[in-house]
């Protein structure tokens, strides 16, 4: 069956379908743009003499990042969102042409809005970085071409996961076959959300880091710790928010569930009520077995969780908040350590 296209691939899609057919893993292929970008600007560097040979520009390792950071991570994010949507499929109760449609919305980008934010982008970043640098050396006009490629890859990646996040919701809205003993087809969507969580995180941190270790003229301490606290609690926002819908369709289902087990129970208690008054014991074992497999139920029904996430997953999210915390924690505890005679 041919897949619905309702728009034409961005050229995000084609480089991406490019580097997985490489017959090297994607993540060495971006950690080896990295190290190519890193090498050429200091070789430049070395050549017309502003650094000593073999002698490495600390900031040039910081300020080349953004471009296989972001693109790597769009690879990696749109690889999580293929998963994620073949686990929803079945329950959505789509025909096949309704979901590849929608499958086909929600990993791949559109054309022209990726144009779009690639060439404003990438006018920005040049602008910058030229107007920070001098044009008449080579490493000069080098550095600025390859690190204002982060003016492109960040907008291009909060495109992305805005995408992902927006669409989201709207997939969960479509559940109709909600079985509250098998939440895992709803595991796969809150994952791509954790994805998107995950990378605000680590931009924020990157940007800590930078500004706590090489300093910048531009953001005082204050302005870099509000920027991580911010960053943060978007990335919490991003994990929870797109989810909230269907954690009160899983709540509400199990209420009901509940609700009517409580009935259940209430009767049969009434009904050993009324046989024990009576002095008619004939039903009573039967009845007995019947509440325990009716508390049992109610027991394994309480235990459902009402949040479409695996424990892998959350352990995953809490991970990635606590470990920056517990360096900075750790640096700022041992720094005044070392520093004594």
């Amino acid at each position: 069956m041919t897949e619905t296209r309702p728009y034409k691939p961005s050229w995000v899609d084609a480089t991406i379908d490019w580097v997985s057919s490489l017959k090297i893993p994607p993540v060495v292929f971006y950690v080896l743009l990295y190290m190519v970008s890193v090498f050429l600007i200091n070789l430049t560097l070395w050549l017309e003499g502003y650094q000593d040979w073999w002698v490495w520009h600390n900031y040039v390792f910081f300020d080349v990042i953004w471009l296989p950071l972001a693109l790597g991570y769009i690879h990696f994010m749109e690889r999580v969102a293929r998963r994620s949507i073949e686990d929803i499929r079945p329950a959505l109760g789509l025909s096949a042409n309704e979901f590849d449609a929608i499958r086909y919305r929600f990993v791949t980008l559109p054309f022209w809005p990726v144009l779009i934010i690639t060439l404003l982008g990438l006018g920005v970043g040049l602008y910058f970085s030229f107007q920070s640098r001098s044009v008449d050396m080579a490493s000069t006009i080098l550095w600025s071409l390859i690190s204002s490629q982060g003016y492109t890859f960040l907008p291009l990646w909060l495109y992305v996961a805005y995408r992902h996040v927006s669409q989201i919701d709207s997939l969960y809205k479509r559940v109709t076959k909600l079985n509250l003993f098998n939440l895992q087809p709803l595991y796969g969507l809150a994952r791509v959300a954790m994805v998107v969580g995950i990378f605000l995180i680590l931009v924020v941190n990157i940007n800590f880091f930078n500004e706590t270790y090489y300093g910048s003229i531009t953001q005082t301490p204050e302005t870099t710790y509000l920027i991580t606290v911010g960053g943060i609690a978007a990335a919490v926002a991003v994990f929870v928010i797109p989810v909230l819908g269907i954690h009160r369709k899983i709540e509400k289902d199990k209420n009901t569930l509940l609700a009517e087990n409580a009935e259940q129970i209430n009767g049969l208690r009434n009904e050993i009520q009324k046989d024990m008054e009576g002095r008619n014991f004939k039903n009573i074992d039967g009845l007995e077995k019947g509440l325990s497999a009716l508390l049992k139920v109610r027991e394994s029904v309480g235990a459902i969780p009402t949040w479409p996430w695996s424990p892998g997953t959350l352990r995953s999210f809490a991970s990635a908040i606590m470990l920056p915390l517990i360096v900075w924690l750790l640096q700022r505890v041992l720094t005044p350590l070392v520093a004594l005679p």
